[in-house]
């Protein structure tokens, strides 16, 4: 722990001794990789809470990060920047602001706001001169899905299930499809009978010749058997 403090202190002594350090260090902080920070995935990105938040005031976007980026490097570091010094030094030194929100941020903040007069990320970087907000505002949000219709539904490509032939349309030298198939169509919709097709009764001719009931008799089923037999032999008992 005293080590920790020591090498802090160290860092707190250098970047005093030198603001072009501190600056260089305020610039080449992972604003892109804190959560806190950018991170458009939840209710405590500071970024965009203080962009929603002050808008409605005369500050502009440019500083009101700037501002958001002051107080979260300095309770990362310890180390505290003065806005005005900083910017100075950027006119000084001709450099740019680096761009402290990733693309995915930005990307989620197009899908997920469908008006883009409310996407304050992507009016930030355009305030900024970054290319990447003008592409952002371009972008179109999709609509909300339907919670009645299944996802696979939603998902599945939309097509006419039934396309009414244009006699306009088609080619008069070609066409569409038969005219013996077009006849029997209306064969079958008027009910007239189609020429050519072969009447069969739907009736069943039987032969006198062949009949349904044998000629053989049938043998005595198990039970059968030993009944006569039992018969047989109380009938010889008695003529005895």
């Amino acid at each position: 722990m005293a080590t920790s403090e020591a090498t802090l202190a160290d860092v707190q002594r250098r970047v005093a001794e030198n603001p072009d350090a501190k600056y260089r260090a305020f610039d080449t902080y992972p604003w892109a990789k804190d959560r806190v920070f950018t991170c458009f995935a939840g209710t405590k990105e500071q970024l965009s809470n203080a962009l929603s938040k002050g808008v409605a005031g005369d500050a502009s976007l440019s500083s009101i990060a700037l501002q958001t980026r002051i107080q979260r490097f300095e309770h990362q570091t310890k180390i505290k920047v003065d806005g005005d010094a900083y910017q100075q030094w950027l006119v000084q030194t001709n450099h740019a602001v680096p761009r402290f929100v990733s693309e995915q941020a930005v990307a989620i903040e197009a899908m997920t706001i469908p008006n883009p007069e409310d996407r304050k990320i992507a009016h930030l970087l355009v305030e900024l001169g970054d290319p990447l907000g003008q592409l952002a505002l371009q972008q179109t949000a999709p609509q909300p899905a339907d919670a009645s219709v299944p996802s696979w539904q939603s998902a599945a490509p939309t097509a006419e299930l039934y396309i009414k032939k244009d006699p306009a349309s088609t080619d008069p030298d070609k066409e569409p499809y038969p005219k013996k198939f077009e006849e029997i169509v209306e064969f079958l919709q008027t009910g007239k009978e189609i020429p050519g097709i072969r009447k069969i009764p739907d009736t069943v001719v039987e032969d006198p010749s062949i009949s349904t009931h044998g000629r053989l008799t049938a043998p005595p089923k198990p039970w059968e058997v030993g009944r006569a037999h039992h018969d047989q032999s109380s009938a010889q008992e008695t003529g005895a």
